[in-house]
């Protein structure tokens, strides 16, 4: 895999890696998640929407048409610590891909009546996922796991929305969309000195500075949350606390694959196979700055919640206490490195990756390979007994 580089330009971090092929990929990441909404929540995601509504020189429909003009992906994404945009081009539209996102990034404006368009339209999306009984019971738990910043859904709330302003969402873009909170990477066939080039043309208009204070990731204590709803199925997610650093995270994920919901996993083995009761297993790990939380949740019929609960319980504990076996963690890193593999075979995914992992501290995609591979198992077994040990949420939703 070829160099990263890593640049400067007036403040904003650049990374630049060569992948041969007529394609390039651009990831502009902006910490400004969800947990710096302040007292509106959801007014991050609605400031992403608000990024592809015009700008001070190109309405919504021009905006969106410079963008096919291109013929390449152009999206974005909230989380709950950054906001990401992407675009994925041909080598040599990258200059003026860069500087469509610039004009996003610097001139987005927000008029009162697109603010209440697509207000109408982030009303009827979150709707939506709260007609889904598993991700009604996703939002429950994850706002009584975390507490402060981190403790309402990336889209907010109805109350929320209702209240915002098309002036609060104009004040969130300008005071977050900065060239100190934000990495550029690109990943690609283009040279690096027309990247360079491009920088000097396109984002001359921000500013060094120090990156402001990241709000405080709070965890309540401890709990069972039970729910009621969800018609004839019943549905359990079990969330772990985990310390937020590079290597336990990766060893988590390691126990996570072996615990979790691939079809070799302990967990889809016990209560797909062994006692019939569901079809849903899932697991995944997600992580931001000063906060990390590993999670498995699974579905049952109505009348087997309790076998359900036991089931995740004691195949959890089985695993903390028994330890994994040397064939079971051959297919953990195998997998694993799978990933990383994958990761590095997809420009886009890369820069996502780069831009997301820089503002985070994560590890390069190879480095967090080594990682994997040399992993003693004492230390993954060590720390899936700590996620256990300590601050835990079951929840479940059942008539």
């Amino acid at each position: 895999m070829a160099h990263v580089h890593r640049l400067r330009h007036r403040g904003l971090r650049v990374l630049y890696q060569q992948f041969p092929g007529p394609l390039t990929s651009i990831a502009l990441s902006v910490r400004a998640g969800a947990r710096f909404d302040g007292r509106f929540p959801g007014i991050a995601h609605m400031a992403e929407h608000m990024l592809f509504q015009g700008t001070a020189s190109l309405d919504q429909v021009a905006l969106n048409r410079r963008a096919a003009e291109l013929g390449g992906e152009h999206n974005a994404d909230t989380g709950y610590e950054n906001i990401s945009l992407t675009f994925e081009v041909f080598n040599e539209d990258v200059p003026d891909a860069l500087g469509l996102l610039a004009e996003q990034f610097y001139r987005s404006q927000v008029s009162e009546e697109r603010f209440r368009k697509e207000r109408r339209v982030v009303m009827d999306e979150i709707r939506g996922r709260m007609d889904d009984p598993l991700e009604r019971l996703h939002s429950r738990a994850w706002g009584r796991f975390f507490r402060g910043s981190l403790s309402h859904p990336v889209w907010g709330s109805m109350q929320s929305l209702r209240l915002m302003r098309a002036s609060d969402v104009a004040a969130f873009i300008r005071r977050h969309l900065t060239h100190p909170r934000s990495v550029l990477a690109v990943v690609g066939g283009i040279p690096l000195g027309e990247v360079r080039e491009a920088l000097r043309r396109h984002f001359d208009a921000g500013a060094p500075g120090s990156e402001p204070p990241v709000p405080r990731a709070l965890f309540a204590p401890s709990g069972v949350l039970r729910l009621r709803g969800g018609g004839g199925q019943a549905y359990l997610t079990k969330m772990m606390a985990v310390a937020p650093v590079p290597r336990q995270l990766i060893a988590v994920g390691l126990a996570l694959d072996l615990v979790g919901a691939d079809p070799d996993s302990r967990l889809f083995q016990e209560i797909r196979e062994r006692l019939g009761l569901g079809y849903d297993v899932a697991a995944s790990l997600d992580w931001g700055g000063n906060w990390a939380v590993a999670m498995v949740s699974a579905s049952a019929a109505r009348g087997a919640v309790h076998r359900l609960q036991r089931a995740v319980e004691e195949t959890c504990t089985r695993a903390a206490d028994d330890g994994f076996a040397p064939d079971e963690l051959l297919r953990a890193r195998k997998k694993l490195r799978y990933r990383y593999a994958s990761l590095a075979e997809s420009r886009f995914d890369r820069a996502l990756a780069l831009a997301e992992g820089t503002l985070s501290g994560f590890p390069l995609p190879e480095e967090a390979e080594r990682m994997v591979s040399q992993m003693p198992a004492a230390e993954i077994e060590a720390a899936w007994r700590s996620v256990l040990r300590g601050r835990t949420l079951t929840a479940v939703l059942a008539d």
